[in-house]
């Protein structure tokens, strides 16, 4: 986790854009997702991608962010 949200100042600094970061920590079986917008940050609660209920809801994040990178991020 500290070497995300290292990146993600490192990512900041050096878009200088104002939009907020998305991310991911994956560590074996367990997802947990973060956002990061200035200098507050959100982590997700944790997500077993053994679990059936976990994974669909895993699948449905990632969705949602790709939707979030091509209607918001990429313009």
């Amino acid at each position: 986790m500290a070497q995300l949200l290292e990146a993600f100042l490192i990512g900041q600094a050096q878009n200088d854009d104002g939009k907020p970061l998305y991310g991911c920590e994956v560590v074996g079986k367990i997802w947990r997702f973060v956002t990061m917008e200035g200098r507050a940050y959100c982590v997700s609660k944790t997500y077993d991608c053994t679990d059936r209920d976990d994974l669909l809801q895993i699948i449905a994040i990632l969705r949602k962010f790709r939707e979030i990178l091509e209607t918001r991020l990429l313009d």
